[in-house]
Order: C-alpha cells, then structure tokens, then sequence
C-alpha cells in the first residue's frame, strides 16, 4: 500500500528519557508531527521500531487528520510482546490483533515479533494510520463517546478506508459484528465495515461525515447525530447497506 497524501510535516523529537538500568528498560520521548503530539514508549530493544515508527508518522498523521486534527496528545506504546499488547488492549485470543487504540492511546505489537520479524514502512504506516484514525474519531466524539452508540462498521470503516486498505470479503451479518465474529473470523468483520463505509461515502460525501463528527462533538448519539447530517435514519441506511451486501454476496 502507498500513501498517496502529500506531507511537509516537521518531526520534533524530544531527548530521550530513559531507566540507565540496560538496554530493555523503558524509554518514552515525545514527537511532533504538524501540531499532532504523539509520546512514543518503548523498550530498548525496540529502539530501531521506534524510529521507522518515527519515519512513518508524518503520513499516517496526514492519513487520519483527513477527517480532523488529532489535537489530544497520544501515547504510542511499543509492546515486546503479543500477550503484553493482548493485557494492554483488554482483548484476550486475538492472535491476529497488531495494535489497538483508545481514546488517547495506541498499543503496538513490536513488528520484530510479528511472524515474519518486521514490518515494511507501507505496512507499519497503514497499521498506524488505522489506529491514529480511530484516535481521531473518538477525540471528535468528545471523552462520552463511548456513550454515543457509534456502529462498530462506521468505527471501522473508516479507519479501513483512511489507512487504504483492501479487504476482498463482506457480508451484510457481520454488519452487527459481535464479540465472537470479531475474534473468529476478523477480516470478515473489517472487510464488511470498510465496504459499509465506503457506501456511506458514495452516498452522503465526505463533507457529510465531518458534519457527522461535530454532532457528535456536541454530544448527539449517533443515531441523532446521523439523521441530522444524512437525512435519513441510521436503520433506513443500514437496511439499504444490508441490502447492498446480500446483492454483492449472491453475485459473487
């Protein structure tokens, strides 16, 4: 995957602070990415990840910030360790599972314990993109947005659709995407929110979708805040995308 966005960001890196214990202690320091303040923890045997991570940010800022500025500080930490990503995330039997984002957070599985031992510049962004873009969403949707009833597709999706990925699978049942669909069969699940998102997109516009975020900014669930900015109910919508994906499903 290339990232086709063009960037003229300047990176500020901060001295690294570190335990002198040895070469694993924890580290942080502190990047600047545009106005985007990103605090990158790691261990130091994850130091060479921790600069291509740095290499790979200014375009997964410009990725995410597509939608908004990432204007809350993140903290990026690098886990040595998949158990210690699967602890730090709460999700346990995702052997799949890379990274996970929260509010103001992203945990990173260090791409020298992923199957193959690293990662390409393009696949670290794309993992970073996805995951910065859902920082940015829920930065948008204000410290409730748990609260806000956003569809596990539209969080998905257009984390999927930002960080330009490509997913060959979607069916109109994983549109709900339950805990156990997610764990077992996750490209299913992510499949079908990027082809939901993109519907989203094909129809309404990306101007629609900003709106979208500033309702939800002003503390509208999303259904309200969804009909106010489409004009048309969430469960209207969603039973034309289901009816999208079942039409898809039989052609193919």
């Amino acid at each position: 995957m290339k990232f086709r966005l063009p960037v003229a960001f300047l990176l500020a890196a901060s001295a690294c602070a570190h335990d002198p214990a040895g070469p694993g202690a924890a580290r942080s320091e502190t990047v600047q990415v545009g106005r985007a303040i990103i605090e990158l923890r790691h261990g130091g045997d994850d130091a060479q990840t921790v600069e291509q991570v740095k290499r790979v940010l200014p375009r997964a800022v410009a990725a995410a910030e597509r939608w908004g500025s990432l204007d809350t500080p993140v903290t990026l930490t690098v886990h040595a360790t998949h158990d210690g990503l699967e602890a730090a995330a709460q999700r346990q039997g995702r052997p799949w599972m890379r990274a996970w984002a929260r509010h103001d957070a992203v945990d990173l599985q260090s791409p020298r314990t992923w199957s193959r031992g690293r990662a390409s510049d393009d696949a670290l962004g794309q993992i970073l993109a996805h995951e910065l873009t859902h920082c940015m969403l829920f930065h948008a949707a204000g410290p409730g947005w748990e609260g806000h009833d956003i569809p596990v597709w539209f969080q998905e999706g257009m984390a999927s659709v930002t960080a330009d990925e490509r997913h060959v699978r979607a069916r109109a049942e994983a549109l709900a995407a339950p805990e156990s669909l997610v764990s077992s069969d996750s490209k299913l699940v992510y499949g079908t929110a990027d082809r939901a998102f993109r519907f989203l997109l094909a129809r309404h516009g990306e101007n629609r979708v900003r709106l979208l975020l500033a309702r939800l900014g002003e503390g509208r669930p999303f259904p309200d805040a969804f009909r106010d900015t489409m004009g048309v109910a969430l469960a209207d919508f969603e039973r034309d995308l289901r009816g999208q994906l079942t039409a898809l499903a039989v052609r193919g």
